[in-house]
This record gives structure tokens, C-alpha cells and sequence, in this order.
């Protein structure tokens, strides 16, 4: 009996020894992406006497399961006494063995290693074969995230939409490759009073939430209740690889704008439309003195002065009005100045200076 624990004790203190020759110093890759053959930047410090021959092995493992997603093993290298760097090229060629479907995409040439988080484990033989004399084990974390998150586009940041089912966009995430299955999840809440967007992302339950997208577009279903005016809203976009988180975009804002009423077109009323020089075609006719024009703006919502000249074009009214976007329609009543039987011209000017005019005369 205490021969054979005698015999144990050496084999431990062997074991020992044979590991304290060598010790390793793993070289992590920045945060970020991640090519294979970056996995086998590492320092080995070897203090034994004779040279021998090593192996690295090593183990790829989901930190979320423990499951081991990929394995590598080098070819047999000279390890000598001192300090040696070592790089994919020395030990190569390194064969590879996946075990995940995520995987198979990066067994050609030195691909990436796809969205997740790893623990990267080595273990390194003396010898010429594999598993022959263990000589040190070490382990390392590795956080693979894209390089850009999903940049939200539409609805923009703080925008009024003018539809209450609005439609939602944006940019994936890049480099695209790192992806062996793409999807988003996509969360509209409620922001309250008091509450800043990502407070509201975080603590509000979600008024729509979609998940596992597949392209980088939604529309706000129609089946569902439309979203309220007056209310502003909070949304984000949640990039995964499969299951596993990958990255998240900003969080931007968004209101739906009240349903302006169509503008009132009184019948007994000839709006006349505003033309650029080469667009007036001839001079209308009115019996009364009220006016109407249409005024097509291409310029944000400002005021601006409407002006009326006589046929030797002096300034006989001008008054200020509110522009906005789009058809402007607008009525103006003509005083005791404005006398029958002559021309008289309305003028508006756009932001860039440029004059649109129409004519009239006043019948009896």
C-alpha cells in the first residue's frame, strides 16, 4: 500500500514539475471583432532544460450554456528555453472543428468569430501527439460585439409624424459578416411626465413590441390601437445574433401630430394661384371685393408679406401672413383703395427671394 501511494506522489510532483516549466500569457483581442487566427496571440515562458515538442489545444465555450461551439489544434512546434511569441502562422496549419451551426460560416480562411460571448480555453502537451504530457492550462473571456449598432432612421429623433400607425426603419448593425442569424426586437413605450426616453424604455411597459424581425423595416399594425396625439413616444431597436444580445441602438422620440382640418374653400370665392413671371397667363375678373389666392410654399412654416400693386406698380396694400408647407389658401378683403376697372397684381416672395404673382381687376 505505501509503495503504491510512494509511486502516486511521484507522478503528482512530476506532473507538478512538468507544468511549472512552462507558464502563458494570453493575449486578448480588443473589444470588439474578432478573427480566428487573433485566438492564438499568446507568450509561452518554457524554463525546462531540453527542448521538446508542444501542442495548443483549444476549446471555444459559450459562456451563456458552457457549450463548447468550436475546438482548434496546432500542428507540433518546437518549444525551447526562454521567451517565445506565438502567432496562428507558427503553430499552423491549425485544425478546426465546429460544433455550431453559427460556426460553419467562419471555417473558410480566416473569417471572424461571430456576435457572442466566449471563454477561450487552451490547454498545451509536450510531445508529438496529442493529450501526452500536460504542460499548463489557462482560460480567457472574450466579448465579440459589432463594431456599429443599429442607427435608428424613421421616425427621426423628436419628429411629429403626421400618420398614427406610423412606419418604423433603420440600419443594421455593421460588419454584417459577424452575423450567423440577424434579428431585431423593436419596443415603443409611453414616455410620462417627468420621465426622460430612457427611463420610459426601461420602466414602462411597451404599447407595441415586436420580435425576432428579420428585415430592418415595420410598420405599426394596423389591427392594433392607433397611437395617441398629444402624447410622445420612446423607441428602440435591440440587435441579436439568434438568441444572444448583440448590440442597441439610441433611443429616439416621436409625437403624432393633430389632423389639421382641410381648408375652408368658401364657393362664391375665385382662389387665384400665385405663378412664378413665366406662369401668369392672363388676368382674372372679380365682381366683389374680396380676393382669394393659392399659394403653393416649398419653405418651412414662416410669415412673410403679401403685397398688392397697381398697374404702375406702387404698393397700394401689404399685409403679413403665417406660410406654411404645402397649399396655403388665404382671403383678403380689398378696401375702398382698390378701384374697378383696373389691374392690380398680389405678390409673395419665397425664402430665396424669388417673386410669384397672380393679376385681377375689379368689374362692376
Amino acid at each position: 500500500m505505501s509503495t503504491r501511494l510512494l509511486a502516486l506522489a511521484f507522478l503528482l510532483s512530476s506532473l507538478l514539475r512538468v507544468q511549472a516549466q512552462l507558464s502563458v500569457s494570453l493575449h486578448e483581442p480588443p473589444s470588439g471583432i474578432v478573427q480566428k487566427s487573433q485566438l492564438w496571440n499568446m507568450t509561452l515562458i518554457y524554463s525546462g532544460a531540453a527542448s521538446t515538442n508542444a501542442i495548443i489545444n483549444l476549446s471555444l465555450i459559450d459562456i451563456r450554456d458552457n457549450q463548447v461551439l468550436m475546438t482548434g489544434i496546432t500542428r507540433p512546434f518546437a518549444l525551447s528555453k526562454g521567451v517565445r511569441q506565438i502567432k496562428a502562422a507558427d503553430v499552423g496549419p491549425i485544425d478546426y472543428n465546429y460544433l455550431s451551426g453559427a460556426f460553419l460560416s467562419s471555417g473558410v480562411g480566416d473569417a471572424f468569430i461571430p456576435i457572442g460571448n466566449y471563454r477561450a480555453c487552451y490547454t498545451i502537451y509536450s510531445g508529438s501527439r496529442e493529450y501526452e504530457n500536460l504542460l499548463a492550462e489557462e482560460c480567457i473571456n472574450l466579448e465579440i460585439a459589432p463594431l456599429s449598432p443599429p442607427q435608428l432612421n424613421l421616425p427621426g429623433d423628436s419628429a411629429m409624424v403626421e400618420t398614427a400607425y406610423p412606419q418604423f426603419n433603420w440600419l443594421p448593425p455593421a460588419p454584417l459578416n459577424l452575423f450567423s442569424r440577424l434579428n431585431y426586437d423593436l419596443l415603443v413605450v409611453e414616455v410620462q411626465a417627468g420621465q426622460t426616453a430612457q427611463d420610459a424604455i426601461q420602466e414602462n411597459l411597451p404599447v407595441y413590441n415586436a420580435s425576432h424581425l428579420l428585415l430592418p423595416v415595420n410598420n405599426y399594425p394596423a389591427s392594433f390601437k392607433s397611437l395617441d396625439t398629444g402624447r410622445i413616444y420612446a423607441w428602440r431597436i435591440i440587435a441579436k445574433n439568434d438568441e444572444q444580445f448583440a448590440a442597441q441602438s439610441d433611443v429616439w422620440t416621436f409625437s403624432i401630430a393633430s389632423k389639421k382640418p382641410a381648408p375652408l374653400v368658401p364657393a362664391h370665392i375665385a382662389y387665384l394661384e400665385l405663378k412664378t413671371e413665366s406662369g401668369i397667363s392672363n388676368t382674372a375678373l372679380i365682381s366683389d371685393h374680396t380676393v382669394g389666392i393659392k399659394f403653393y410654399s416649398y419653405d418651412k412654416t414662416r410669415e412673410t408679406s403679401i403685397r398688392f400693386f397697381n398697374e404702375n406698380h406702387e404698393v397700394v396694400k401689404e399685409v403679413t401672413r403665417t406660410l406654411e408647407y404645402g397649399n396655403n389658401f388665404l382671403v383678403f378683403k380689398l378696401e375702398h383703395s382698390f378701384e374697378t376697372d383696373k389691374t392690380y397684381f398680389i405678390e409673395v416672395k419665397d425664402l430665396q427671394g424669388a417673386p410669384f404673382r397672380a393679376s385681377f381687376r375689379i368689374t362692376k
